[in-house]
């Protein structure tokens, strides 16, 4: 079933939290320029998709919530996200994931140059990195989505 307008309108994430980013290359990131959210990467083979400061994670394995201070460990059953929008299904795959020195854990799943989800951004209202605890959905302008053509443009060789 593809994501709820509903649920995703709830969790919006407020473009004034600073926007889209295209950087040089193949590459573009979410929020702030000095301290992005989300950042999408193709200049290696793979798109590597990373969220900063993941928090309130749950262990899907033991069903547990997952400790965001210095000093713990995230389980296998916590490290999953997914790049989503409301023109596909979110896949969930495992991530590699380091602690952030700020809070929570910055998480980086690696997808194929043709993944539905990269493929769809240029035409998606919403994108979201799904993770196993709080998830929140970014809104998409018409500007939003003349950056995400280009950037899936050049991460495509185009």
């Amino acid at each position: 079933m593809l994501i709820a307008a509903q649920m995703i309108a709830a969790l919006l994430a407020s473009a004034a939290s600073g926007g889209w980013h295209l950087g040089a290359d193949a590459q573009i990131s979410f929020g702030e320029a000095a301290k992005p959210a989300y950042k999408l990467d193709c200049t290696g083979p793979e798109l590597a998709v990373t969220q900063v400061g993941v928090t309130r994670l749950l262990d899907l394995q033991l069903n547990k919530p997952v400790s965001d201070t210095e000093g713990s460990t995230l389980p296998e059953g916590a490290a999953l996200m997914a790049l989503a929008t409301d023109k596909v299904e979110p896949n969930m795959v495992r991530a590699a994931a380091v602690r952030n020195p700020g809070n929570g854990w910055d998480m980086t799943i690696r997808l194929s140059k043709d993944d539905p989800a990269l493929l769809s951004l240029p035409k998606a209202k919403y994108v979201s990195l799904f993770t196993t605890g709080f998830t929140q959905a970014v809104e998409l302008t018409r500007d939003d989505r003349k950056l995400l053509a280009s950037f899936v443009s050049r991460c495509r060789g185009g």
